[in-house]
């Protein structure tokens, strides 16, 4: 069987060798670490509106009920957010699925599911990196949420920097590069769980890799 490498440089012989006895190990350990790395970075940017909802709660005169309930709201997000990265592989596979039965694809959906989940290389990746940008601008480069006194429109250019500036467009852009690995990976994860051509495995995942270049479009608008 090939080596782990071998995902990167021949991704083709990569999933050949694993279609037929792949191991749920290697794509759980992948989307576990995805939804871990996804809960740290959140964590940090709860900080950062945990600040600035407690200037907004002063500047509108809510109470500390406002502030707990908003608190209670970011934890729940938390813990959605990552069941959600189980549920967006779950989500993805059956597209997958559905899109190659329509040619005639033959493969189980076990199978299908696994080799898929190795296609998420790409987005530990690049969540590691994202990781990595949130905790330099908010732990490093630090930030300096608007005084109570200082008005709406102070506390609206606030939030406006936060999803501006050099860091959020390479963000963006290693999103698309991200994007665009994942797609050559989930191509020939369907090629061989499914037995398609590999323009029919393309197609089978296009869905998926095109929403995930125009959020990354759409963030890179915003941050210029």
């Amino acid at each position: 069987m090939s080596s782990i490498d071998t995902l990167v440089t021949d991704p083709n012989a990569f999933f050949r060798d694993r279609n037929e006895r792949p191991s749920w190990k290697g794509p759980v350990l992948i989307v576990t670490l995805i939804a871990l790395v996804g809960v740290a970075s959140s964590i940090i940017q709860i900080r950062v509106t945990s600040e600035l909802m407690n200037q907004l709660a002063v500047e509108s005169g809510a109470g500390e009920g406002f502030q707990t309930i908003f608190q209670a709201f970011q934890l729940v997000g938390v813990i959605l957010g990552f069941l959600f990265t189980y549920v967006i592989w779950t989500l993805w596979t059956g597209i997958f699925y559905g899109v190659s039965a329509l040619m005639d694809g033959n493969g189980n959906f076990g199978t299908t599911m696994k080799l898929v989940g190795w296609g998420f290389v790409p987005s530990l990746v690049g969540s590691v990196f994202s990781l990595l940008i949130t905790v330099y601008r908010f732990e490093i480069e630090g930030f300096n949420p608007p005084s109570a006194n200082a008005g709406p429109q102070a506390t609206q250019q606030f939030i406006q920097s936060l999803s501006s500036g050099p860091l959020v467009v390479l963000s963006a852009v290693l999103g698309f590069v991200f994007t665009l690995w994942a797609g050559v990976l989930w191509t020939f994860a369907m090629k061989h769980a499914r037995q398609l051509t590999t323009r029919q495995a393309a197609i089978s995942v296009a869905f998926p890799v095109l929403l995930g270049l125009a959020g990354s479009a759409w963030g890179l608008i915003n941050a210029l």
